[in-house]
């Protein structure tokens, strides 16, 4: 795939139907809200699809400035339509509209691992960082894997790219402290469940695997990082 289909894909292609289908809380959001200080003043989701953690944000930090990007124009238009008092423009991860250091913290949930160009993406999200940075990215040594190698699992024509921990780790700027932490060593596809489901299953029973053994095979690890 060349350097920016998968991103023509996302603005061109009717996918964003599918993704509109998912709950507003979902296991994720609760990692991602991690990055969000409740006394934070300004937040940037990029991409913010329909606005689910621009929502989640709005209660963590009722306060912030908030802010989506993305480059569908029908995922900007629910957003807009969706999120009071954020703003939601049309723009591309790899030239965010703003300036350096623009924002307290910058959010990058579920999308990491649709970019073709992972580092020039992670370069941009953390130029307009002032202070954090988190994003998400699914593995490739989740159970999923095996699952589809063996024609258990369907696989689909999204753009994807999977990262284990060490190939995360070569992308990461030094200007920043970093942290990984990985969750959910079984996936809700295989398991078959709902997101509601996988989300109860998690909270309860997510806390007995080792941090270690996540981060090795878990199906998604979530970035922290701090500027220096």
């Amino acid at each position: 795939m060349t350097s920016g289909e998968s991103e023509r894909f996302f603005r061109d292609s009717d996918y964003w139907k599918a993704w509109s289908q998912v709950p507003d809380v979902t296991a994720d959001i609760d990692y991602a809200l991690e990055a969000v200080r409740r006394d934070d003043g300004s937040v940037l989701d990029a991409p913010c699809g329909r606005g689910r953690l621009l929502k989640a944000v709005g209660g963590r930090a009722p306060a912030a400035r908030i802010c989506g990007v993305d480059v569908n124009l029908d995922m900007v238009v629910r957003a807009r339509r969706d999120v009071a008092g954020a703003r939601v423009l049309v723009g591309s991860v790899y030239a965010l509209p703003f300036r350096d250091r623009h924002f307290d913290v910058v959010l990058c949930n579920e999308s990491f691992m649709h970019f073709d160009d992972p580092r020039r993406a992670l370069g941009e999200l953390c130029r307009v960082a002032r202070e954090r940075v988190y994003f998400s990215v699914t593995t490739r040594r989740q159970l999923n894997t095996l699952l589809r190698g063996l024609g258990l699992l369907a696989r689909g024509d999204v753009p994807h790219w999977t990262y284990n921990a060490e190939e995360i780790r070569l992308l990461l700027p030094e200007t920043f402290r970093w942290s990984i932490t990985g969750a959910f060593l079984v996936g809700k596809k295989a398991l078959g469940l709902s997101h509601a489901g996988h989300r109860r299953l998690h909270r309860s029973l997510g806390w007995l695997v080792p941090p270690p053994v996540l981060r090795a095979f878990g199906q998604s690890l979530f970035v922290y990082g701090w500027r220096k």
